[in-house]
């Protein structure tokens, strides 16, 4: 049996400074009967802007924008409405980016090079209250948490100049 949030529809903003990245986004999530894309932003600031008038259930956002980082946008988002779920959808495997997405409060990071019907998948699951992250960058993540609770990190680090 589900609940009603299963059948909810997710209402969605999509976020990435490439116009052509975001028209396919918006056309492939807006044709489920799942998902309602209410607006769409190519920098932190229309985000944010839409965000505070759309209200969406879920922000599909890219890392890098002209104007800032995603993963500030994010932090902002998360502080302001803490029922909106993020997920990042980048280009970039970047640990600390994954780090710092999962620390700005991000319920999910995927790279894009994720398969349409995955994506789709995914953020159903994440719409459902769940959190994820691509498997490319799910073992970087679990070995850096394995070498700080090992306290290997600590030493790495102190092995590194001022300057470094």
């Amino acid at each position: 049996m589900s609940d009603s949030t299963d059948v909810r529809q997710l209402r969605l903003l999509v976020v990435d400074d490439h116009e052509v990245v975001r028209q396919g986004l918006v056309a492939l999530l807006d044709r489920r009967d799942r998902f309602q894309v209410v607006a769409e932003a190519g920098t932190v600031e229309e985000a944010l802007e839409a965000t505070r008038r759309f209200h969406p259930d879920l922000v599909v956002m890219d890392v890098r924008l002209p104007d800032g980082s995603g993963i500030e946008a994010c932090r902002e988002i998360r502080a302001e409405f803490p029922l909106t779920r993020v997920v990042m959808l980048t280009s970039y495997p970047d640990e600390e980016a994954v780090l710092s997405a999962i620390i700005a409060g991000a319920s999910g990071y995927l790279l894009k090079q994720i398969r349409a019907r995955d994506l789709v998948s995914a953020l159903e699951s994440v719409g459902r209250g769940e959190s994820l992250l691509d498997p490319a960058v799910t073992e970087k993540v679990l070995d850096r948490v394995r070498r700080i609770a090992s306290g290997t990190y600590q030493d790495e680090l102190a092995q590194l100049t001022a300057q470094e």
